[in-house]
């Protein structure tokens, strides 16, 4: 666990926080949402929510400090709130971009692509949600049928996505379809939905009948402002990280209202922006140092926290993409911040996702892992013994210990380059070696079973609904 900076910067930030709670307030977008949270005890001015101090920190205490987080397999269960980082895919985008950088429409075989990758990836804990955005599905039907296809084409904890109240209970339904009946799902967190204020300092209705079909079945709400220094927020990033922190604990605080004790996830996705455009900018080293105080911020309310994985503003894969996505991903699993989002795949801004920088994003992944892991003491790792053996001047190359644990005390990439090329262009030995990578993941997938009478009545909710099931039989080429 890493230390918490119990400085003045974050005691004076957390000071801020309420300051803009209980004297600026929350823009409640719906008249009927405003008065219903008047009717639930909030003060209202006009069409705000105004907070006492009280109110926030009794909201905090109900939240649960961690929770189990239930996959349709058990082998892949989570702790949200303890331990390592556990990291989701990229989520959102409409397009999806190649390593060179064109952009086009994201088709619903690009989510399916998108799902058998992060079942077979291990770097990977979440799977579903918004991967690709599909072009080619109906919008009206298109959260259903993403959302079918996570069930059926995973096992892995799954996450949600916001919408109506209708949408979103329409999610839900089906979920407790999969897991065998509502009770099953009501009894477990098992389906994170986010859900995002609208800066600076409003909510939407949209946000609010996700978190209210959410709580309905004691679901967690990842709630996640998106604010970027100088537009949407303060250009100061204290005073960003405040407002976005008030934005989200606004949301937490109408979640415990309504199901006290719901569990919640703390997120801030706060960026930089380009002035000269007036652009978000998610490569910004503005992005990731927000993310470390969102994370102590977090600890310090004793609730699971969420931030952005593998951002950058690259506009292909490049050096750019991998710096920039290296020390954002490092600063959120170096400050084990609990959930992280945008973890694979994301290139220029959130513009698209790129399969082959999701493959490249697996590798950052795993290195920071090894780095975390840090240094084996035991008495097999100081090996005195092997040492004397060797000797002075002797080789280790040819040694048993080395033979033995040559495959797996050693970094080994799947996608950098070592070695000779033997005349091959590197660009094109990289790209060969993201494409090896993932056609062997694409290999690897196997496709949960799923018992043929629920799946039965999976097909008959989703055609009750207007959505052909047969959609999710999309083929998945490889590359």
């Amino acid at each position: 666990m890493r230390t918490d900076m119990h400085s003045e910067r974050l005691l004076r930030i957390e000071t801020l926080i309420m300051d803009i709670m209980t004297q600026v307030g929350v823009k409640i977008l719906s008249d009927s949402w405003l008065a219903r949270l008047r009717d639930e005890g909030f003060t209202t001015r006009e069409d705000r929510i105004i907070f006492h101090r009280e109110q926030v920190r009794d909201a905090l205490s109900r939240a649960p400090a961690a929770f189990d987080l239930k996959a349709l397999n058990p082998v892949h269960d989570l702790t949200i709130g303890r331990g390592p980082s556990k990291v989701a895919p990229g989520y959102g985008c409409a397009s999806v971009m190649d390593a060179a950088g064109h952009i086009r429409d994201a088709l619903f075989s690009d989510h399916l692509e998108l799902l058998k990758l992060v079942q077979a990836s291990p770097e990977l804990s979440f799977n579903g949600g918004i991967l690709a955005q599909p072009s080619d599905v109906p919008a009206a039907q298109s959260h259903l049928a993403m959302h079918y296809a996570s069930l059926v084409y995973s096992d892995k904890c799954l996450m949600g996505m916001p919408g109506s109240f209708d949408q979103v209970r329409d999610i839900m339904e089906l979920t407790a379809i999969r897991l065998g009946g509502e009770d099953l799902l009501a009894a477990a967190p098992r389906l994170i939905t986010m859900v995002s204020p609208i800066s600076p300092l409003q909510i939407d209705e949209m946000t609010l009948d996700s978190v209210e079909a959410a709580v309905r079945y004691n679901q967690p709400v990842m709630a996640s402002s998106g604010v970027a220094a100088g537009t949407t927020g303060p250009i100061d990033l204290a005073s960003n990280i405040a407002m976005a922190s008030a934005e989200c604990l606004a949301v937490i605080c109408i979640v415990q209202a309504l199901n006290p004790g719901n569990p919640v996830v703390f997120g801030i996705q706060c960026y930089g922006a380009d002035m000269k455009s007036g652009n978000i900018s998610i490569g910004s080293p503005a992005y990731a140092l927000q993310a470390k105080y969102c994370a102590a911020l977090a600890r310090r309310w004793e609730i699971p926290s969420r931030c952005g994985g593998t951002a950058n503003d690259a506009k292909s894969l490049s050096a750019q993409a991998g710096y920039e996505s290296m020390l954002s991903m490092f600063t959120a699993m170096e400050n084990e911040v609990s959930v992280i989002v945008h973890g694979a795949g994301i290139l220029d801004s959130f513009a698209g996702i790129s399969v082959e920088k999701f493959i490249m994003d697996l590798e950052i992944i795993r290195m920071n892992r090894f780095y975390l892991d840090d240094l084996d003491v035991g008495d097999d790792a100081l090996n005195l013994d092997l040492i004397r053996e060797v000797g002075p001047g002797g080789l280790y190359l040819t040694s048993m210990d080395t033979m033995k644990k040559c495959r797996t005390h050693t970094w080994n990439p799947d996608v950098a380059l070592r070695g000779a090329l033997n005349g091959m262009d590197p660009s094109e030995k990289l790209l060969d070696n993201i494409a090896q990578t993932r056609n062997r993941l694409l290999d690897r997938y196997i496709r949960p079973e799923t018992d043929p009478e629920i799946l039965n009545r999976m097909n008959r909710f989703m055609t009750d609904k207007g959505v052909d099931p047969a959609i999710c039989e999309s083929p998945v080429c490889h590359a």
